[in-house]
């Protein structure tokens, strides 16, 4: 499987596009290191622009291994991360991504999230809000 995606931000950003190849043998390193991620997200340290694609990036092919339909996963991709949970610049860097998934069985199919981490105005002030992650993140 291959999974381009095509990440636009802010209009400042040029728009750039990031290759994952997933093969069954790659499985357990390319899940031990979407559990690092997570583990970094646990111990409340905020994620940079890679690890937050490669979180996606993770979601969406679990995702469509649980036969999720695309607009499941359009829904659900946008609770997984909150401002407060990334670094500053990575709302305003992943403003649209666009999913592009090549597989052995269909030719490929696209998605496009717009705004996957939300931007508030809150986002850089320093308030004491409690968030409540995506169960996805969790487990």
């Amino acid at each position: 499987m291959k999974i381009e995606v095509l990440v636009q931000g802010d209009p400042d950003i040029k728009p750039y596009t990031k290759i994952f190849h997933y093969e069954k043998s790659d499985e357990l390193i390319f899940f031990e290191s979407t559990q690092l991620i997570k583990k970094h997200l646990l111990n409340n340290m905020r994620l940079n622009i890679n690890e937050t694609l490669g979180l996606f990036v993770a979601y969406v092919i679990t995702s469509l291994n649980e036969h999720k339909t695309v607009s499941e996963i359009q829904k659900h991709i946008s609770d997984m991360l909150l401002p407060h949970q990334v670094m500053i610049g990575v709302p305003e860097s992943l403003r649209k991504l666009t999913f592009t998934i090549t597989t052995n069985d269909i030719d490929s199919e696209q998605m496009s999230i717009t705004a996957p981490i939300r931007i508030d105005q809150y986002f850089l002030m320093n308030g004491t809000r409690e968030y409540r992650s995506s169960e996805w993140l969790i487990q």
